[in-house]
């Protein structure tokens, strides 16, 4: 979280949706402006459709104060890298408008004179080309299809490839592609945390998706993104040396949940020092358990 971005991102005269996608990048992004959280946790985050966080996106980015990368690794697709720059907005922005003005006004009069030379050319017996455009053409209400503007997160946001747009899909295969945003912030915290400690992103795939979903399952929703960020935190021997993978915080999930319960952490030291308390506890109890039997205590 950028505190400095947050406080300057405030100030800004931007419309609502702007505003709350801004603040959201400025959540998860470093002071130099720098993050890549996926659409699919923008989306749930700022409570929108991925239309409209596409959208505001675009919109920021006409704005001069954000730019978005596409990101690749090892030929999985990633979550876009964006960079936010608050001190761009003003020259950018106005620049955007002038241009914007400018272009269409140059395609109205561009319309307007072909319009008019084609109805003075036209035939007195023929309907006129631009009528009859009009009155054949689409509604321009018509919601178009969302496959091309979408991109896959780093856990999977449901779109069909591209290569099957327009083909028919049985509704099962359907529902299944679509992700599960409890499970999408989930994984993002746990992202967040492992590049903080490691430097690098976790390798998402189709076996860390079904392991998230198995600890969304069992801890629930609103535990699952706080442990795992928690996960990478703890400083178990096994969990260290394994670099804090996912599976292990599966296997461990009742020990770890315990850890940020009570606030400490179970190492193996620990374990033996508590054994050995334990295990004098026992002798001692056991002692006193004969004296008195003998009735000398």
């Amino acid at each position: 979280m950028s505190i400095k971005l947050m406080s300057k991102a405030w100030e800004l005269d931007l419309s609502q949706g702007e505003k709350l996608v801004l603040l959201a990048l400025c959540d998860h992004a470093n002071d130099d402006g720098v993050c890549y959280p996926s659409q699919a946790f923008l989306a749930s985050k700022c409570s929108m459709s991925y239309r409209s966080v596409i959208n505001q996106i675009k919109r920021l980015e006409s704005c001069g104060i954000l730019t978005s990368e596409r990101r690749q690794k090892a030929g999985s697709r990633q979550s876009n890298s964006y960079t936010i720059n608050l001190n761009n907005y003003k020259s950018q922005c106005e620049n955007s408008a002038h241009a914007e003005s400018a272009h269409a006004n140059f395609a109205h009069a561009n319309f307007a004179h072909a319009n008019s030379a084609h109805a003075n050319s036209a035939p007195a017996n023929v309907q006129n080309t631009t009528e009859l455009c009009a009155n054949s053409a689409h509604s321009f209400k018509e919601e178009p299809s969302i496959n091309h503007q979408l991109e896959p997160s780093d856990i999977g946001d449901g779109v069909t490839p591209a290569s099957q747009a327009g083909l028919p899909q049985k509704k099962t295969a359907q529902k299944k592609s679509q992700a599960n945003p409890d499970n999408v912030v989930c994984w993002e915290s746990y992202a967040r945390a492992y590049r903080n400690r490691y430097g690098v992103l976790p390798a998402a795939n189709q076996k860390t998706r079904g392991q998230v979903a198995m600890l969304v399952k069992y801890v629930g929703k609103e535990v699952a993104p706080s442990l795992a960020e928690y996960f990478l935190s703890h400083n178990g021997s096994w969990f260290v040396q394994c670099r804090h993978e996912f599976g292990c915080l599966l296997k461990s999930y009742q020990q770890v949940l315990t850890d940020m319960q009570r606030g400490e952490q179970m190492t193996q030291i620990k374990a033996r020092q508590t054994e050995s308390t334990q295990s004098n506890y026992e002798a001692a109890k056991s002692a006193l358990a004969k004296l008195r039997a003998k009735g000398v205590a």
